[in-house]
């Protein structure tokens, strides 16, 4: 008999776009159970009905999980049979999945494994409230993987962070190489050479700590002290749908003012990737590995960002375009440099994509999942 795994996430789509691989791969010899809170943006539909029709996972909200699991409890007193009940691994991803298992009986807290996937929001914020949340948060950390069976994280700094605030065993932290891209499909995808390169691109969350300001505010100083680059290129902003539904009328007036284009994400980000000149990354956020420095970074899209963690690991230790300051008059200087710099992405473009065909590829993550997880 197959054994039970639950997937926990945050999102259906969290589970659709980055766990796809892995959910697929562990459904060859486990019934996987996959639990959101919410849907989140547009998903792949083929993709879920693919995992569901041909490999048998289910998938079901965390509200309704909760009703059916508290009523098997209850008819498992009268008929005695617990074997629904029973759960071989409890694999959960993301900050509300991880405070929520804090309620799982104890005798399922030895069976999970946590994935750390950055420390968030709130550990990257300066705002005090997020500050005071940080240290309750830190509690509970501290209790749930002190319990747990492993967890994982996608950077040493985060390996780190929870050594010296004592918040994990060092003997459970395993690091990850993030979920891993797809690289076949991304050079199926740009067979082709890409053309009509007139986008410079901000792709995040709509919040501060991404450094959503940050972009628009650079967009105004190229626009003033570049006016002969800026009419080549337009800026543009990728974000959840939701993100942008969340904006103010003045807001979305003053992007369209500017000349500052807004999108929702895709399923697949590939035809913005084509029209991308260059990617800015002003993020402060606390993430495990950026998603879209690894996916740009192989395509060979020119990219400025933060030298932070879940971004360091990926680009090389002596690169160029780092960012200098947060100022976005320097962002805007260092941005006109960098799009003149062919040269220089030409350079590294190879071994760019070597490291991450080497160390971050999806068959990577799968397999270093599956050796700490499920070896005997």
């Amino acid at each position: 008999m197959k054994k039970n795994i639950i997937f926990f996430a945050n999102t259906l789509w969290f589970l659709n776009k980055f766990k796809y691989e892995l959910i697929k791969d562990i459904s060859k010899d486990k019934k996987i159970t996959c639990i959101y809170l919410r849907k989140g943006p547009t998903c792949d539909t083929r993709k879920i009905n693919n995992l569901k029709s041909i490999h048998g996972v289910k998938f079901i909200h965390f509200k309704n999980f909760f009703i059916n699991y508290s009523y098997s409890i209850i008819h498992s007193f009268f008929k005695f049979k617990r074997e629904n009940l029973i759960y071989e691994k409890i694999i959960i991803f993301t900050i509300g999945p991880i405070l929520i298992s804090l309620l799982f009986p104890n005798f399922y807290k030895k069976k999970t494994v946590y994935v750390l996937e950055g420390l968030g929001r709130v550990f990257s914020s300066t705002k005090t409230i997020n500050k005071l949340l940080k240290k309750f948060i830190i509690r509970i950390y501290r209790f749930l993987f002190n319990k747990c069976n492993i967890v994982f994280v996608l950077n040493y700094d985060d390996y780190l962070y929870l050594l010296e605030n004592k918040i994990c065993k060092i003997n459970k932290v395993k690091v990850l190489p993030g979920t891993g891209i797809n690289h076949l499909k991304i050079e199926k995808s740009f067979s082709g050479k890409r053309k009509d390169k007139k986008y410079i691109d901000y792709i995040g969350r709509i919040i501060i700590e991404k450094g959503f300001y940050k972009f628009i505010l650079t967009s105004l100083n190229f626009k003033k002290f570049y006016p002969e680059l800026d009419e080549q290129y337009t800026f543009r902003i990728i974000s959840p749908k939701e993100d942008i539904e969340n904006l103010s009328k003045d807001e979305i007036n003053f992007l369209i003012k500017n000349n500052i284009v807004i999108k929702p994400y895709l399923i697949e980000p590939f035809s913005y990737y084509e029209e991308s000149k260059a990617l800015i990354v002003p993020s402060t956020y606390g993430e495990g590995l950026s998603r879209v420095v690894l996916e740009a970074s192989y395509i060979g899209i020119p990219i400025l960002a933060n030298k932070i963690r879940g971004i360091v690991e990926i680009l090389p230790n002596d690169y160029r375009y780092f960012i200098e300051s947060n100022n976005p008059f320097s962002i805007a200087q260092q941005l006109a440099e960098m799009i003149n710099d062919d040269e220089y992405f030409n350079s590294i473009k190879k071994a760019l994509k070597r490291n991450i065909e080497k160390n971050y590829s999806v068959e990577k993550s799968i397999i270093e999942f599956n050796a700490n997880v499920f070896k005997s």
